[in-house]
């Protein structure tokens, strides 16, 4: 075949830096967005934070470049669900970050316990672990070995792997994994690394002073008959135990008093969130508004750029041109969350007047319609920024709740677990509602939902069927009673 040259018209998108910039401005949240802003500040001599100087920027500077981000918040008013759609943004590029942590063993280090606390990554619990066991580990192997069980409990102070299947791991006996764990055990908060519920609860009677009362019915209660105080049978549990009947309440509200989840007493403390968008009014007069403590004030020092005409200096000429593109992704990523916000609010009136039981089916797609954007634009524009509501604060994302199926009405399931959550709140705590019931009472509401759906979500909520919530009932009578 004959070598030879063809021309061919056709047309193909280019992603441009500033584009990919502004792509990736888009999904950060406000604590990644001040990052990325100070490491611009730190390498680009041509940026500034707009309060380090009182000098007023050119206005021919302002009109080339756009500056500076303003600072000050924008507020739109939400009348109606039918305002004009803004101009198309093409920022429909599939970006993803690739910036991620992996953890591991550390490597031949004198102290691992000390380079595991020492770690940023560590959350509260296991570093204060760690911390105590400092105090009481002192062989360097012992301590990798500490290492490894604590890193296998959970976020509720429970060993998630077999002791036998950590020892494997770090080529250990199990009679030497054994004898670490009972130390790991001896530590704040008592029944921390249990390997069940009977075992965690053994461990925080064993930590009670000895003249405790009720303290050894208590523990044979957990040993052999959690089983009959589950199900709440006192006669049965009496007689298997053979514990006098004026001891056993002493027993049972001390075994109700231990705490089944003793990670969560050492939880991480929660971030406070800074929402990145305010809703104030009431309602037919909303406003929705940036929050002003999340906008990065940054712009572009004029000065330098007034020295830089003219001057044939390569390297700021390309910081300048960087500064500008960093200027515009941010009043782009401002000006497509404003836009946004104002299409979602627009669908969630109901939502600002009632609460999550007005809040509506919403998708993506509908959102992205209205903005004339692409979906995945959207998807970005709203993961891991937050809204201050009426109602508290959110995020928003939990704004598009999923619509149930057509033979149950257009609701979506917020607006039903928001409503199941109310009718359990006022239930007769004696005889508490069935799923059926539940069902049966969103039916007389206008709400038509199956009994397997109430189910669902009920579960999804961490509530328990009517029959285990009578057991609690009667369990907290007898405990207020003793």
């Amino acid at each position: 075949m004959k070598p030879g040259i063809q021309m061919q018209i056709g047309q193909h998108m280019t992603m441009t830096p500033q584009l990919l910039q502004s792509i990736r401005l888009l999904q950060l949240s406000s604590l990644e967005l001040e990052q990325e802003v100070q490491q611009a500040l730190e390498s680009n001599v041509m940026l500034e934070r707009e309060e380090e100087t009182a000098e007023e920027p050119a206005p021919q500077a302002q009109a080339d470049a756009g500056d500076a981000v303003q600072a000050q918040s924008v507020e739109l008013p939400v009348t109606g669900c039918d305002a004009a759609a803004p101009e198309r943004v093409q920022a429909d590029y599939d970006w993803s970050s690739a910036e991620g942590w992996s953890g591991g063993e550390p490597q031949d280090d004198d102290d691992p316990i000390e380079a595991r606390t020492a770690a940023p990554e560590s959350g509260d619990l296991r570093v204060r672990v760690l911390e105590q066991l400092r105090m009481t580990v002192t062989d360097a192997r012992e301590a990798r070995l500490a290492l490894a069980i604590v890193e296998a409990v959970d976020d509720n102070g429970y060993l998630e792997k077999p002791l036998n299947e950590i020892a494997d791991e770090v080529d250990a006996d199990l009679e030497e994994m054994l004898a670490v764990l009972h130390k790991v055990q001896a530590v704040e908060p008592s029944g921390f690394a249990a390997r069940d519920l009977r075992e965690c609860l053994l461990l925080q009677l064993r930590d009670l002073p000895l003249k405790t009362p009720g303290r050894l019915d208590a523990r044979r209660i957990v040993e052999d008959g959690l089983d009959l105080l589950a199900r709440n049978d006192l006669a049965a549990l009496a007689e298997r135990l053979e514990i006098p009947a004026a001891r056993l309440p002493a027993a049972i509200a001390l075994v109700l008093a231990l705490n089944p989840k003793p990670g969560a007493t050492i939880a991480s403390a929660a971030q406070a969130v800074v929402p990145d968008l305010i809703v104030s009014g009431a309602p037919g007069s909303w406003k929705i508004e940036l929050n002003p403590a999340t906008l990065p004030r940054v712009r572009i020092n004029t000065l330098y750029e007034r020295l830089l005409n003219g001057a044939p200096h390569r390297g700021l000429r390309e910081q300048l041109q960087e500064a500008r593109w960093l200027v515009r992704g941010l009043e782009m990523r401002h000006e497509t969350l404003l836009k946004t916000a104002r299409v979602v609010f627009e669908r969630q009136c109901e939502f600002l007047s009632r609460g999550e039981e007005g809040m509506a089916p919403l998708t993506l797609r509908e959102v992205a319609d209205a903005i004339r954007m692409h979906e995945s634009t959207v998807s970005r524009i709203t993961t891991n920024k937050y809204v201050q509501t009426p109602w508290g604060v959110y995020e928003l994302k939990d704004f598009f709740p999923s619509q149930l199926g057509a033979a149950e009405g257009e609701t979506s399931g917020t607006a039903v677990r928001a409503m199941i959550r109310r009718i359990i709140d006022g239930e007769n705590a004696k005889a508490p509602l069935c799923d059926g019931a539940i069902a049966a009472i969103l039916h007389r509401n206008g709400v038509r939902v199956a009994r397997r759906t109430v189910a669902k979500y009920r579960e999804a909520m961490k509530i328990v069927p009517a029959k285990e919530r009578r057991a609690a009932s009667l369990r907290s009578a007898v405990r207020m009673a003793s």
